[in-house]
């Protein structure tokens, strides 16, 4: 994206888009990442439906494709499925888990969909985690993604854990992003996973087939930086476990 493109953020959308089409079309390796967006969706939302109607410390998940675990072998494979099992590692029961995220979320979608599902649930969550706003480095202007962020950690429940942004992606905006989410998110009562430090180069073995995103490995990470930020009860944080 050049500097120009903020001011046409509508063009810059339709181009992308158009180059994101021939890439799956051209591109074997993005066509298998692309053809998970459907059916980890779906599994999802079948594992919402067993979630809510089971019992059990409930954890809600924010987010967009890395949520989804979009990349990994199967859905459950994500950040989000191996985070789940330090969770239960950790506690030694089960954990439900309603997957709230969507693939190609950014920050907006977790202000005006996400987070009002959230608001809207019935029971107390026993954990919330977001990671969002990695779609927003490549075509949301900056001063939209940070009003949006800004909402979200004024939103979250406290306890929340909020990620920063992962490397690879316009470091000089996600510098800027990730400075607001560990500056504002401690004082608001929130937990910071620090994604962008457990992410970079070397990126051999961390991505998946289409090179953006995350792949077994590279989830490894994330779940890793998750399980620092989570709150120990009596003692030190579970380790994150090797894929």
């Amino acid at each position: 994206m050049t500097p120009g493109d903020d001011a046409h953020p509508d063009l810059a959308r339709r181009v992308r888009a158009r180059l994101g089409w021939v890439a799956r079309a051209l591109l074997p390796g993005v066509r298998e990442v692309h053809a998970q967006v459907a059916v980890f969706a779906k599994a999802w939302e079948e594992a919402n439906g067993v979630a809510l109607g089971a019992t059990g410390p409930l954890w809600v998940v924010l987010g967009d494709s890395t949520a989804q675990g979009i990349g990994a072998p199967a859905y459950d494979q994500g950040y989000v499925g191996q985070l789940r099992k330090v969770l239960e590692e950790h506690s030694g029961g089960p954990w439900r888990v309603l997957n709230l995220s969507r693939s190609g979320a950014r920050a907006d979608d977790v202000v005006t969909s996400q987070l009002p599902r959230l608001e809207a649930l019935d029971v107390t969550p026993e954990l919330v985690t977001c990671a969002i706003g990695a779609n927003d480095m490549m075509a949301t202007p900056p001063e939209r993604v940070l009003a949006s962020i800004r909402e979200i950690i004024g939103r979250l429940p406290e306890g929340a854990i909020i990620a920063t942004v992962p490397q690879g992606l316009r470091p000089p905006r996600a510098t800027v992003v990730n400075d607001v989410i560990r500056a504002e998110a401690p004082p608001a009562g929130l937990r910071v996973a620090d994604v962008w430090a457990h992410t970079g180069p070397p990126w051999q073995g961390k991505l998946a087939a289409d090179g953006f995103h995350p792949g077994l490995t590279g989830y490894a990470n994330w779940a890793a930086a998750f399980a620092e930020a989570l709150p120990p009860p009596n003692e030190a944080p579970p380790a994150a476990p090797s894929p």
